[in-house]
């Protein structure tokens, strides 16, 4: 008598094998990377790669984005939210969703829109797209600033770029407030 398992109870181990890696999967996806890219992160990341090859020494980030927006706020990793709220001036409800905030590898923009009347109250429209460090540009901030916010029309991003080695972006952005020029 031979006790080889049946072809079925193969295909029900396999299945539920791949069941129990799919929480560990996620927890990996969340944690390590920190989660999935939205389309328009997407869109603006590409579209950031190509303007930051024109070699150019500022960047003006509204034709970058297809999306509506009227202040851009930069902001370093690590922010709570009580942090985030003094940067951008209101508390943003859809905080925890930020994975990737606490991740040194990472600084984010968040496009935010005009304020708006919806079902539930008054609403700020926000776009947060996260950049790599290492792949995309480092954030310069002024001393102490965990996060800085220019207006659409009233600010630029300087680019500076310097020696950096093999496998690390050379390129640093600043925002800068264009109103006393």
């Amino acid at each position: 008598m031979s006790w080889k398992p049946s072809p079925t109870f193969l295909r029900v181990l396999v299945l539920l094998l791949v069941f129990s890696l799919a929480p560990a999967t996620l927890y990996i996806l969340y944690t390590r990377t920190g989660g999935p890219a939205s389309g328009k992160e997407l869109v603006f990341q590409k579209n950031l790669r190509f303007a930051l090859m024109a070699e150019g020494a500022a960047l003006d980030m509204a034709p970058l984005t297809d999306w509506p927006w009227v202040k851009v706020c930069a902001v370093t990793n690590g922010l709570t939210a009580d942090e985030l709220t003094q940067v951008i001036g209101f508390p943003y409800k859809d905080f925890e969703e930020l994975h990737w905030l606490p991740l040194p590898d990472y600084w984010t923009l968040l496009f935010i829109d005009k304020e708006r009347e919806v079902s539930w109250g008054k609403a700020h429209p926000l776009v947060p797209v996260r950049i790599s460090r290492k792949e995309l540009a480092n954030l310069s901030l002024p001393d102490g600033a965990k996060g800085q916010c220019v207006e659409r029309d009233k600010g630029r991003i300087e680019i500076t770029r310097q020696a950096a080695p093999v496998g690390t972006t050379p390129i640093t952005l600043t925002l800068v407030d264009t109103t006393n020029d």
